[in-house]
């Protein structure tokens, strides 16, 4: 029976090579993490081992045993995507190691810094050297700013194990479990397939939760694929929530069409990208020309391994001891989102250079020099939510973005956003208009612009009542979508910027003034139109090749004046009339005829079938043969 997602903690064994962490992990949970024959020959973790028991206050515990030899670095990177607590194992005989020194900058780099060391293999020194061995771990951790609580511990006897399991359990009750953003995304770590299952793919589940038969996304390949079976801790569940390791069976995906490093998330949520604007925490140890302008290195991003090219932002190259800002130019597409971390190696020979975190998962390449990009690359690095909310917005394509749009983007949970957005809504920071946040300097700018346009129109066509919407929304249809264009008009109408008038809008303070032969093509014209109101005439025979009262026409259309057709006009007060007889009659009668139309206007047969089909296309009236009823 498949069992609901619970939360879990996934907690990973970080140190030199040899120094006991693959027994360390049998001792806690009775399972052999070294699994091929080559790691048992070797004596050593060359892939991912993975494990689990339960401590006594939490009900689930996983344990990724990373490798510790430097040739297989880019394997332990991929086993800390989402760890919880790391167990730094330092052997008591030997002390901090070079890879030792190594794992504690990569998981610093990488945002870690729940740690517990693991003092191990005490039985094979005497007390005064363990002693030593203590003050030399401590000296290391003062180094690198890092408080941790050492555990010794022998595996094999036992010694220290119920100790180091109640400082964990201890720590892991002090955890807090990232939020469900909804969107979930599982780094692959391992693909592989089973006789009689098919496809199987394990990692950590970053965001989001996954239910069986949803259907997801690889990255960057893009096929699609629907969970067939989700296992955690060896037992089948419905869903996994975020934090957890799992496994999940893949329909419709062969072997081949999956490999560790591809991304697994819900369709539309990334987008794969050939560039990353980063921030970049250079090692003190690490030699600056491997990160000068164009230098190849190699970039680890969650299970994978992609080279690029680095280029450097807003200085020649990267300092110690200072943020630094990087475009790295990729040589294959990646999926990631903000806030992902990375780590950078040079490309041969490969030492460490630093790490970061994706600033922008999906930029344009920028001058190396731009004080707008630095500034931009400055407020995502600060890791203000609000402000990187605004500056989303401010440099956003359109004008403003829906709140899911902003969560995605910048990669925070949805509840997050909204309260973002109702606190920098009270600062005046940002306006809501049609479920759509827009930065309130953008939107001022908007509105001066648009003020803008409609005067010009107003220059251009000073008889006009205003512009006509359509116009506008043309204007501005890669920026504003229409929805928001409606709801900025009625702001601005309310705040007395503009007028609205039906389909057409005009400046608040413009008015349309006649000159003194206006005035009169005017008078001419509606008093024409007065003279013979259910006779519409031809507008060539109106205008007399005046083009003074062709101008004076064209401003009337659409208040006081209808076109019937392309050359007929009629006063709409007239038309109002008619309509309002006919409405009248056809409630009482239901039908009419067009004879019977004429009895009841006393208009002529031929400008009764203009008007009765002009109230056809109003959708006043609908015709069913030779008669008319009411459309509404």
């Amino acid at each position: 029976m498949e069992k609901v997602g619970q939360d879990q903690i996934i907690i990973a064994t970080a140190g030199h090579v040899d120094h006991g962490k693959t027994t360390l992990i049998k001792a806690l949970t009775g399972i052999e993490t070294d699994t091929t024959a080559l790691e048992k020959k070797r004596g050593l973790t060359i892939n991912l081992g993975f494990a689990f028991f339960d401590l006594p206050h939490h009900q689930q515990v996983g344990i990724v045993d990373v490798p510790g030899h430097a040739k297989f670095l880019k394997n332990m990177i991929a086993g800390l995507s989402g760890v919880d607590l790391v167990l730094l194992v330092i052997d008591a005989a030997e002390g901090v190691m070079p890879q030792t020194r190594e794992h504690l900058a990569i998981m610093s780099l990488l945002g870690i810094d729940n740690y517990i060391v693991v003092l191990s293999k005490i039985d094979t020194v005497d007390a005064e050297f363990r002693a030593l061995a203590e003050d030399d771990v401590r000296s290391f951790l003062a180094e690198h700013h890092v408080s941790a609580p050492i555990i010794g511990v022998d595996a094999v006897s036992g010694k220290g194990l119920p100790q180091l399991i109640q400082v964990m359990d201890e720590k892991v009750s002090a955890l807090k479990k990232a939020p469900d953003r909804g969107q979930p995304r599982l780094n692959v770590d391992r693909a592989f397939s089973i006789k009689g299952f098919g496809t199987i793919v394990t990692g950590t589940l970053l965001e989001g939760k996954v239910t069986n038969g949803m259907t997801l996304e690889v990255f960057p390949s893009g096929k699609k694929t629907k969970i067939r079976n989700i296992q955690v801790h060896d037992e089948n569940m419905a869903e996994a929530l975020p934090g957890t390791r799992t496994a999940l069976n893949l329909a419709n995906l062969k072997p081949n069409e999956i490999k560790r490093g591809d991304v697994l998330t819900v369709p539309d949520n990334i987008q794969p990208t050939w560039m990353l604007d980063v921030a970049f925490d250079l090692l003190p140890q690490a030699d600056t020309d491997l990160v000068k302008l164009w230098r190849r290195v190699r970039v680890y991003l969650g299970a994978r391994e992609i080279i690029a090219r680095v280029v450097p932002l807003g200085e020649s190259q990267p300092q110690v001891g200072q943020k630094n800002y990087l475009q790295l130019r990729l040589e294959e597409p990646v999926a990631v989102k903000k806030n992902d971390r990375y780590i950078l190696r040079a490309y041969s020979p490969m030492p460490l250079l630093g790490g970061g975190k994706v600033l922008n998962p999906n930029p344009a390449k920028h001058r190396r020099f731009d004080e707008t990009v630095l500034k931009q690359l400055t407020v995502q690095a600060s890791g203000d939510p609000a402000a990187m909310v605004v500056n989303f917005l401010a440099n956003y394509p359109q004008l403003g973005a829906p709140p899911a749009t902003i969560a995605d983007q910048l990669n925070l949970a949805p509840a997050k956003v909204k309260q973002l957005l109702q606190q920098l809504q009270q600062q005046q920071k940002i306006s809501l208009s049609a479920g759509t946040a827009i930065e309130q300097q953008r939107l001022e700018q908007f509105e001066m612009a648009l003020l803008q346009l409609l005067n010009q129109y107003h220059q251009q066509n000073p008889l006009q009542p205003g512009m006509p919407k359509s116009e506008i929304s043309g204007h501005y249809q890669n920026l504003v979508p229409l929805k928001v264009l409606e709801a900025i008009f009625q702001h601005m109408q309310a705040a007395g910027k503009i007028r609205l008038a039906g389909a057409v809008v005009a400046a608040g303070d413009f008015k349309v003034q006649y000159n003194s032969q206006q005035k009169q093509a005017y008078q001419q014209l509606i008093a024409a139109l007065k003279a013979k109101p259910l006779m519409p005439p031809n507008q060539a025979d109106l205008i007399d090749h005046d083009n003074t009262k062709a101008a004076v026409l064209k401003a009337l259309e659409g208040s006081e004046v209808i076109r019937l057709s392309e050359q007929n006009v009629m006063l709409a007060t007239a038309y109002q009339a008619v309509v309002e007889q006919v409405t009248t009659y056809l409630q009482a009668h239901q039908t009419m005829t067009l004879a019977q139309f004429r009895d009841l206007t006393g208009a002529s047969r031929k400008y009764g079938v203009l008007i009765l089909e002009y109230m056809d296309k109003q959708g006043i009236t609908q015709r069913q043969q030779n008669q008319r009823v009411l459309k509404r």
